[in-house]
């Protein structure tokens, strides 16, 4: 995908959002038109990997949401195991939804071992960028804080 057509995208995708929150729109709105970017944008793409993309970003997205309308796991962890089976679009997205899983958990602890285990490799993955990139300080302020914050501990040997 060239560099001005996701930029295009994302605006869109901003646009779209910015007048759902406006509206006050339910879940199940923001969650069709996220779906029906996606499913428009799927006919325009060119390649696989950019269909890949499309489908990874939108997930993203759909647990962000799924998170902040406090979803049940059929919703929130249908979007999770897209993500996971589609791969995360970049390692602050990868921090983000970890964060998000073991932050949510309090909703179904159950998942916790899953949810402290992607936060574990998310912070191993950030421990490995250079000590001076600006992203791995605030990559493991956000993990601090998620595990300050988190509700359901960690279980044993995670």
């Amino acid at each position: 995908m060239r560099p001005s057509r996701g930029l295009t995208r994302g605006q869109e995708k901003d646009e779209v959002l910015l007048g759902l929150i406006e509206a006050n729109a339910s879940f199940e709105q923001r969650r069709h038109a996220l779906l029906a970017l996606e499913k428009r944008w799927l006919r325009e793409a060119r390649t696989e990997r950019e269909r890949q993309r499309i489908q990874c970003g939108i997930a993203e997205d759909l647990v962000t949401l799924a998170y902040s309308f406090n979803r049940p796991w059929a919703e929130f962890g249908k979007w999770l195991r897209r993500v996971e089976r589609l791969g995360f679009s970049n390692l602050a997205l990868r921090v983000h939804v970890a964060c998000l899983f073991v932050l949510s958990l309090q909703r179904f602890p159950r998942r916790a071992r899953a949810a402290w285990r992607l936060l574990a490799d998310a912070e191993r993955r950030v421990r490995c960028l250079r000590r001076d990139d600006p992203l791995r300080a605030e990559h493991l302020d956000s993990i601090a804080h998620a595990k300050a914050q988190a509700e359901v501990s960690r279980p044993p040997g995670t």
